[in-house]
């Protein structure tokens, strides 16, 4: 029962590392090329992104594992693939309305509308995913997913004349198209998908089930990126947002073992299994011990990342990262009981979920970051993600009780 999940995981994390590595290099450029407001005002771009990106998805490629796992319909490609075509566009124009009506964009404008084509991109290679997630071929994810990286990091290495954020953001996107390639010839040889096309009650239907989930994804990218990242622009300025996007890059970093590993038991999970239960209990002993782990080891060597990261400049992120670190713990088993709710069809707590921890986190910050700066930012991380962990707990419990 656990074989297949914890290879698929070691294989994630694995291919992870190398893309950590990979990405420590990267940041370690970006931060001394671009300098300190350069670098925020990638991280300000970036946080953008992530929120476009949770639209765009809406939740099709989270609720396509399930129906792909649990059912073999014949066209379901079809209704994941116009779908998430469809919220591609809607996601573009709310980033084209984003970029040119608020002022926080006004001096990257330009680098953050060619950013925007990225939202493309990422959103045909989510359909991929689904593909190698269900056939449990992370192997292949983890193959197309290194291109991407590897390509922008050759860049770097190469580039000796001055970095712009222009610059950044159209090597981003060539590395990117380059790596669907790489994903659509290694899909071919795992399964040959026919998008045929679908009338409008095909993807209405596709819509009823994934919609809850994609609010949720949309606010929880607003409050988890975008809204300590905007608000901490609009009133501390691009240099608390380059110190606080430094220490949550690496605070996301250190989270992905647990996505990879619930990632891997989510088809087991939405599947029909006797054993579910057990591997259910299973996960969170391993989740537990792991993140209380992360805490421990991320605080200690807090001050050494930065500094290789960053350097002397970056020294007020350390004690971001200290703070975020007690999150790890928190997010660690959110993460099993956020799936596993999913994979009982509780996407619609998901939803309720979310608008809670939206109205706390955005309240918070617009309260205390103002006064506060960074430091409060990374604080009510700290309160939302404990909230989060316990409400999808309650919400599990009473949904597999029922």
């Amino acid at each position: 029962m656990m074989k297949k999940p914890l290879v698929n995981t070691l294989v994630q994390i694995l291919g992870k590392a190398g893309s950590v590595a990979i990405s420590l290099i990267t940041t370690g450029i970006l931060t001394r090329k671009l300098g300190v407001e350069g670098y925020g005002s990638f991280i300000l771009i970036s946080s953008m992104f992530v929120f476009l990106d949770s639209l765009a998805d809406f939740g099709t490629k989270t609720i396509g594992i399930r129906e792909v796992a649990s059912a073999e319909e014949k066209n379901i490609w079809g209704k994941i693939f116009y779908l998430r075509l469809l919220m591609a566009v809607l996601a573009f124009l709310v980033g084209l309305g984003l970029v040119w009506g608020w002022k926080g964009f006004l001096s990257v404008r330009s680098e953050a509308t060619v950013a925007l084509i990225m939202i493309f991109l990422t959103s045909l290679g989510g359909f991929w995913e689904i593909l190698f997630q269900v056939r449990l071929k992370m192997g292949l994810k983890v193959m197309a997913d290194m291109t991407f990286p590897l390509l922008f990091l050759g860049w770097l290495l190469t580039t000796r004349d001055s970095m712009t954020l222009m610059m950044v953001m159209v090597v981003y996107l060539v590395a990117r198209a380059v790596s669907l390639l790489v994903g659509y010839w290694l899909a071919a040889g795992v399964e040959q998908v026919e998008i045929k096309k679908v009338d409008r009650e095909e993807l209405k239907r596709l819509w009823q089930m994934s919609w809850p989930m994609g609010i949720f994804l949309v606010v929880f990218a607003t409050y988890d990126r975008a809204v300590d990242t905007m608000i901490i622009q609009n009133f501390r300025g691009a240099k608390e947002v380059a110190w606080y996007g430094l220490a949550y890059k690496i605070y996301g970093v250190l989270i992905q073992p647990a996505y990879f590993y619930v990632n891997s038991i989510f088809p087991i999970l939405s599947g029909k299994n006797e054993h579910k239960r057990d591997l259910f209990w299973m996960s969170a002993g391993i989740l537990l011990t792991v993140g209380v782990g992360t805490l421990l080891g991320g605080w200690w060597l807090a001050p050494w990342m930065v500094e290789v990261l960053g350097g002397a400049e970056y020294a007020p992120a350390v004690g971001i990262l200290r703070i975020l670190g007690i999150a790890w713990v928190w997010s660690y088993l959110g993460h099993l009981f956020g799936f596993a709710l999913i994979a009982n069809g509780g996407q619609k707590q998901m939803l309720y979920l979310g608008l809670m921890a939206l109205v706390l986190n955005l309240g918070l910050n617009w309260w205390l970051i103002p006064h506060y700066g960074m430091t409060a930012a990374a604080w009510v991380t700290v309160l939302t993600e404990f909230f989060d962990m316990v409400m999808m707990g309650f919400f599990l419990r009473k949904q597999v009780r029922s």
